[in-house]
């Protein structure tokens, strides 16, 4: 069974192309997605305030935000305030396994890595529909709000 429409996924990522890419390669693979995209922990928190109802059902979360707090500091932040119940999803070029072991234990549900190409981007949105649309169950807006 799959979930309601939209899907709003929130992209926390300094590099706005990211967000672009994704909503490009996501028309044919995942046209239920809309994403936001926020550069860096003080926008996120903005948004968050401004869109207290329109909360996302997922969070994809680069670690380097090039500045302070970076993604990994942002984490813990996000995960409270969202009571846990909306999933975050590392997503960086790091593959470093501290990186990797602080983002879980802080409460990060996933860390995926940057595809390099467009092909990946698209592999990566027909993923994400798979797993987080189809496969998994999510909190509803309702119990996120």
């Amino acid at each position: 069974m799959e979930q309601e429409y939209p899907f709003v996924i929130l992209v926390i990522d300094d590099e706005p192309p990211i967000s672009d890419v994704l909503t490009h390669v996501a028309k044919d693979s995942f046209p239920e997605a809309v994403f936001i995209n926020v550069r860096s922990a003080g926008e996120t928190m903005d948004y968050l305030d401004q869109h207290p109802n329109n909360l996302p059902q997922l969070v994809l979360l680069d670690i380097d935000l090039h500045q302070y707090p970076n993604g990994l500091d942002l984490l813990p932040e996000l995960h409270a305030r969202f009571r846990g119940l909306v999933p975050i999803v590392m997503l960086t070029v790091s593959q470093e396994q501290d990186a990797i072991r602080k983002a879980i234990v802080s409460g990060a549900v996933a860390f995926t890595r940057k595809p390099d190409d467009l092909a990946g981007w698209k592999a990566y949105a027909t993923m994400l529909r798979q797993y987080w649309y189809q496969t998994a169950r999510v909190p509803t807006r309702e119990d996120v709000d």
